[in-house]
């Protein structure tokens, strides 16, 4: 049993370019019936080239001014992602620089200061203090139950994650 036949190549060259069967010589028509491996090249490479012009076919090439279009898009969607690219990397920076400052700053106070920041604060914000009575109180004042305040945070719990993915997300 033969792997390769010398006539291989006449027969691939004749099944593509589409002379096979009828445009090509009675000689090389004689040498594929009597050649095993040339036939099942032809069947092969018979399906494969119904394959390709079934395709050809088939194909929607959108016109040429839709391309175009297509491409000025994407252009202009590139050069917008490559100069917001430096500016992403400045804003990073400034934040970083000014949270380094922010601390040494607040390390550079004293100690002593921090209390009567405290104390000033203090001061400025009153003291309210609730106990589980005066919530219990407020939600019968409303007319809410714990039952549904739960559901309504479960319900807060479980979409703002998804509120968020579809805010940030890009398109």
């Amino acid at each position: 049993m033969r792997s390769e036949c010398e006539r291989e190549e006449d027969v691939l060259e004749a099944v593509t370019s589409g002379h096979w069967p009828d445009r090509c010589p009675a000689e090389l028509r004689g040498h594929v019936e009597s050649c095993a491996l040339c036939r099942d090249l032809v069947d092969v490479a018979g399906a494969f080239q119904l394959d390709h012009e079934q395709a050809s076919r088939d194909a929607r090439v959108p016109p040429s001014s839709v391309v175009w279009w297509r491409a000025q898009l994407r252009a202009r969607e590139d050069a917008v992602r490559r100069a917001a690219r430096p500016l992403g990397f400045i804003q990073g920076v400034a934040a970083t620089v000014g949270v380094w400052l922010v601390v040494t700053l607040l390390r550079a106070v004293p100690p002593s200061t921090f209390a009567s920041w405290r104390a000033a604060a203090r001061q400025l914000a009153p003291t309210v203090t609730f106990t589980l009575s005066d919530v219990v109180g407020m939600l019968h004042l409303t007319g809410m139950t714990p039952v549904v305040i739960a559901c309504l945070l479960a319900t807060w719990l479980l979409l703002a994650p998804l509120a968020i993915y579809f805010a940030v997300g890009d398109d």
